[in-house]
Order: structure tokens, then C-alpha cells, then sequence
């Protein structure tokens, strides 16, 4: 290795007439040698994350509130926040990937498969995300995990909860979020606990289509299997909200218990309108997308039960949920919502794998997402924890149960996580 000392012995010997370029050229040579010929790493640039979400369109009422949640997931991990015990929250940037921070391009699917799709490829076109996030029906999402999987970009369902998304066979496709399966267990865990003379069959009902046939199916398959028989199963019209029909339907032979899935807030309105109706005896379990976003039920108020993936009254006693919350009032001057939650949490799960990976490639991001295991100690979901099994849904994911109770919802269920009781007849919640 020549030093600098050498190099000016070179020159001096030479006796080379020292012009300012001739001089200019000697410095920089010797700076470079001091440096061992090396130049400073430029610092990696931002890694983009796609998210898709109805902005317009049918499910628009909560896309928004899907891309604020991703945006301040991408803010938690873009810069520290030493006390916050998210995955990525205490320093800045992805610390495997040098540092690196996260950038969102957000697209509006339209609530409609072929609006979707065309925003998917236009976020892939322009932007080469290092993956994506949805949150779109189950019938949308089908398109979208579709088209993710022919572009080999992972794709994290923040959304939709139908069972058969995950039996596809789409390796690039995850749902952080737990199934209808996962969260009627969740109701049926509850019904269990009806008190005894409460006795008598249950009966389904669900939206009508085709996510709705196949709800009803699950629906009655679990209650085969927790022993419950069911005494009738019904249908509410898909963009109606008159109650009369299923309401004459259920008082011919009131069931002990209604359980019902909705995919949209219309056909649980409706449903939840029906039962309250009947006999004040019934019990009423909503389930669905409809159901999660009912802001409340009917007039008359039917003590609705209903199995969601996160409950805001978990949050507030949730340490780091109180945290992300409270982050999320101060950036939006808003109260975050299930929607927020979702895409919060999808996000955060996301940037996980890319940290993880050993490079880039989507392909390695997808194989770390397979190998993520997030506990439960860092979620704002009242989950027990991340990872994923081969059919990309999140084995740990769990369900809560709320009920409408003195003008709100209370958390009723599992016993260790309630605030309230759950009450049995609407009588009771009078």
C-alpha cells in the first residue's frame, strides 16, 4: 500500500512545477489514501409499503381511517419513541436495513374488485413496494390477493375476515387479523355460559350472497360441533334495511339465541332491528364486518353481543394501546378506531419482515413474514401475539366480545379482559 509520505516523496523527486491543479490533484490524493480509498455509504433510500383502501365507493365510511392507521404506524417506526414497546417504536428507521424508513403509497380501490386491481397495479407500476396492505370486503380482497400473488409482492389482509381467503393457495397472500371462524368460537365460548332454563336452539342468519353462504355454513358446522341445534336459518337481503320479513320469520318460533353475520352496517342494522322484535328473550350475536362497524344498534336497543378483534375498551387498559392511541389523537385529533387499529397493526407486522430480510427482494420479505413471531407484550390487539401458519393466517390472532350496554359498547368477554357482565335477555339491559 503506498502512503502518503511516499507519494510526496514521488512528487517531490519528480520536481513536477506545482500548479493549483497539480496541487489540488496531490491533496486529494493524499485524503484519499488517509481514507483508505473509501467513500462513505450513501444512506438507503425509503422503503415503500403500499396500502389500499375504499377512499370512495362502497366500505369508504372507514377508509380513511384505514390510511391513517398506516400512517402512523410508518411515523412510530420513522422516528424514535423510547418509551413505546411497539415492535420498531423506540429508535428510528429499521435498524437491520441501515437505518432505512418507510414511505406510504396509498391508492383507492374503489370498493370494487376491478377498481382494486387496476390501483394495485398502478401502486406497483410507480412505486415497487416492498409489500401491501388491504382493507376491502372478502370479494374484493380475492382480486387483490390475486393479482399480489402473479406480481410476487406480499399482500396483508387488514380487512376482511372470511374464512376461504386462506384456502386459496396464495403463499403471497397474510391476514394478521383473526377469521369468522376465530371470532364466532369467541361467541360460541360465550354462549356456553348462558345460564341454565335458558335452553332452546339457536337460529342463523346471514346477509344474503355468496360470503353470506358460506358464513352460514361455518355458523352451522360450529354449532354442530358445540352441540347446539339449530332451529332455523334465514337470510336478510343484501341492500335492504326492512326488518319485517325476518322479523315475522323469528317470532314464529323464537330461538334462544340469533347469530348472524353481516357484511355490511345496512343488513345489521336491519338484522339487530328484527330481533328486537321478537322475544325479549333472545339473545342476539353479530358477526361480520357489519357488525363490527355498527356505531349502535337499534332504536330500542337489543343488548346486541358482538365478536370483534379489538375492543376500545381493551385499549384503555392496554398500556401501549393507551400509548397508540394517544399518539393517534394528537396526529388526527380523532379517537382511533377498529379500521385505524387494523391497519396499524397489519403495518407494523410489515415492517417487521422488512427489517427481517436480508435484502430487498419481496420474496425474502414474504419468507420472514412466514417466520415472524411477535408476542403479544407489543400489540394493541388483544391478540396473543403474530405468526402465521401456511395458509397465511395468523394462528394467535383471538377475538373479544362487546355488548350494547347502557349506550355503549362494554367488553363482556373473555372473563379476565371484561369490564362488564354480559346481560342475558333484553330485559335485563333495560
Amino acid at each position: 500500500m503506498i502512503t502518503d509520505r511516499e507519494t510526496c516523496k514521488t512528487i517531490d523527486s519528480e520536481r513536477v512545477l506545482m500548479t493549483p491543479l497539480r496541487l489540488a490533484w496531490c491533496v486529494a490524493a493524499v485524503s484519499l489514501l488517509a481514507t483508505g480509498c473509501t467513500t462513505p455509504e450513501p444512506p438507503p433510500g425509503p422503503l415503500v409499503v403500499g396500502v389500499l383502501a375504499p377512499l370512495t365507493g362502497p366500505g369508504s365510511d372507514t377508509g380513511p381511517e384505514t390510511v391513517r392507521g398506516a400512517q402512523l404506524a410508518v411515523e412510530v417506526v420513522n422516528n424514535p419513541h423510547p418509551d413505546l414497546p411497539v415492535p420498531l417504536g423506540p429508535e428510528a428507521g429499521l435498524p437491520r436495513r441501515g437505518r432505512a424508513v418507510l414511505t406510504l403509497a396509498t391508492a383507492d380501490t374503489g370498493g370494487r374488485s376491478d377498481t382494486a386491481t387496476g390501483a394495485l397495479a398502478g401502486v406497483a407500476d410507480a412505486h415497487h413496494p416492498a409489500g401491501l396492505v388491504s382493507a376491502e370486503s372478502a370479494e374484493v380482497t380475492v382480486a387483490l390477493s390475486s393479482q399480489a400473488q402473479r406480481l410476487r409482492v406480499p399482500l396483508i389482509d387488514a380487512g376482511s375476515t372470511a374464512d376461504y381467503l386462506t384456502e386459496l393457495g396464495a403463499d403471497w397472500y397474510f391476514r394478521t387479523g383473526p377469521s369468522d371462524s376465530q371470532l364466532a368460537e369467541s361467541a360460541f365460548a360465550l354462549l356456553g355460559r348462558l345460564p341454565r332454563g335458558q335452553g332452546g336452539a339457536i337460529a342463523l342468519v346471514t346477509e344474503s350472497g355468496e360470503d353470506g353462504a358460506v358464513a352460514a355454513r361455518r355458523l352451522r358446522e360450529l354449532a354442530e360441533r358445540d352441540g347446539a341445534a339449530v332451529s332455523g336459518q334465514f337470510e336478510q337481503p343484501t341492500g335492504t334495511s326492512d326488518p319485517a320479513a325476518l322479523a315475522a320469520s323469528l317470532a314464529a318460533a323464537p330461538p334462544r339465541a340469533v347469530f348472524a353475520w353481516a357484511r355490511t352496517v345496512p343488513a345489521a342494522t336491519a338484522i339487530a332491528e328484527a330481533v328486537d322484535r321478537t322475544d325479549a328473550t333472545v339473545s342476539l350475536f353479530g358477526l361480520g364486518e357489519g357488525f363490527r362497524a355498527l356505531s349502535k344498534p337499534a332504536a330500542r336497543d337489543p343488548g346486541l353481543l358482538r365478536a370483534v378483534p379489538w375492543s376500545a375498551e381493551f385499549a384503555g387498559r392496554s398500556p401501549v394501546g393507551r400509548q397508540v392511541a394517544e399518539l393517534y389523537r394528537q396526529r388526527f385529533g380523532r379517537a382511533m378506531t377498529a379500521a385505524a387499529v387494523d391497519a396499524f397493526t397489519a403495518v407494523i407486522t410489515l415492517a417487521v419482515a422488512i427489517d427481517a430480510a436480508a435484502d430487498g427482494d419481496t420474496a425474502a420479505i414474504r419468507t420472514a413474514l412466514r417466520q415472524t413471531e411477535q408476542p403479544a407484550a407489543g400489540l394493541i390487539v388483544p391478540w396473543n401475539g403474530v405468526r402465521f401458519g401456511p395458509d397465511g393466517q395468523n394462528m394467535l390472532a383471538a377475538a373479544v366480545v362487546e355488548q350494547w350496554q347502557d349506550r355503549g359498547f362494554r367488553l363482556v368477554y373473555p372473563i379476565e379482559l371484561a369490564t362488564g357482565q354480559a346481560r342475558w335477555t333484553r330485559r335485563d339491559t333495560a
